[in-house]
């Protein structure tokens, strides 16, 4: 559930937790000018509303989680949101959305090479309700939650809030690292909650709070970790929601990601292969913005054909499942 005003702070305050989820909320206020107490109130009533929460995410490729896909699946109309649930509650699943049109679900998905045919041809296959499936594996992320910036705060805003070098790719596809019982401890707690003290998670893992202190930062350092605020982007003002399937001449992709990056209503983008080359998830504030962003945009030009869908609901976002499935 959202605050019953979401004002411009709300909007900047979000996007204050979205360049670091774990910013002091008088680091915040001294970078957006603003009175401690105000950015305190106006925070922790984001937090406590749902309407955005901080949790991290392990680097699926180099934590062991195998390599990622999109999954759309076709389902028999009266069970589209069951069937929805029951794929946004297996483990494999990152991102699960109900959309319109010919397939009404789509996932993201992490699965490692050994159990890809059985999970593919079999288990997605039997779940009850799905009539079409389709595997798309990722090449690679064009846009995710770590890497978005909706256009919100200034540059020398986001530079006061920024620890660390800006991550630019997010996953790394690398050599996997392993995690030892105390870090991945750590990572639990940080799944649950971003925003948990080093005392708690020190507790948690059972180590000193100074040891998890420089255990986090290491891990977020290399990029192991990622801290996201997974936002409802209704209150960045951006209610509408759509995914986009595009076919692009082979020569043009890379110019087509590079224009999806630099848009400040991408809020996600994987390059796939498959009958499409790019997937999109879009978010704007109006329908005559999504209009314009269908037809008008210059990098449509490269586009051969392409599939929208509205997103009517989010199953499962960043492994953190909807208020609904919980």
């Amino acid at each position: 559930m959202m605050p019953s005003a979401t004002s411009e702070l709300d909007r900047r305050i979000v996007a204050a937790l979205m360049i670091d989820g774990r910013a002091p909320w008088r680091k915040i206020a001294a970078a957006l000018d603003v009175p401690d107490r105000t950015v305190t109130r106006r925070g922790t009533a984001l937090l406590e509303s749902g309407a955005v929460g901080i949790h991290a995410l392990a680097d699926p490729h180099r934590t062991g989680r195998g390599d990622p896909f999109v999954v759309t699946l076709s389902c028999a109309p009266a069970v589209v949101w069951a069937t929805g649930a029951t794929i946004a509650r297996r483990p494999e699943t990152v991102t699960a959305y109900v959309v319109s049109g010919r397939a009404q679900c789509l996932a993201d998905m992490w699965c490692p090479e050994g159990r890809q045919a059985q999970l593919f041809l079999h288990e997605l296959g039997a779940t009850p309700g799905v009539t079409e499936l389709e595997v798309a594996p990722v090449l690679r992320y064009i846009q995710t939650l770590t890497t978005w910036d909706p256009g919100i705060l200034t540059p020398a805003e986001a530079e006061a809030l920024r620890v660390g070098d800006p991550i630019t790719t997010w996953p790394v596809f690398s050599e996997p690292v392993r995690l030892d019982r105390e870090d991945r401890a750590l990572l639990r707690g940080l799944a649950e909650d971003g925003r948990r003290t080093f005392e708690e998670l020190g507790r948690l893992a059972g180590v000193s709070e100074q040891t998890a202190a420089r255990r986090v930062d290491a891990l977020r350092s290399t990029g192991i970790v990622t801290l996201r605020a997974v936002v409802d982007p209704r209150v960045l003002g951006l209610p509408v929601a759509a995914l986009l399937r595009l076919r692009i001449r082979p020569p043009a992709v890379e110019t087509v990601a590079g224009a999806l990056t630099a848009s400040p209503y991408v809020r996600y983008a994987a390059m796939v292969m498959g009958e499409h080359q790019i997937i999109a998830d879009v978010r704007l504030p109006t329908k005559d913005a999504l209009r314009h962003l269908l037809t008008g945009a210059e990098w449509t030009e490269h586009v051969e054909a392409m599939e929208s869908s509205l997103i009517l609901d989010v199953l499962k976002q960043s492994e953190v499942l909807a208020a609904s499935l919980q």
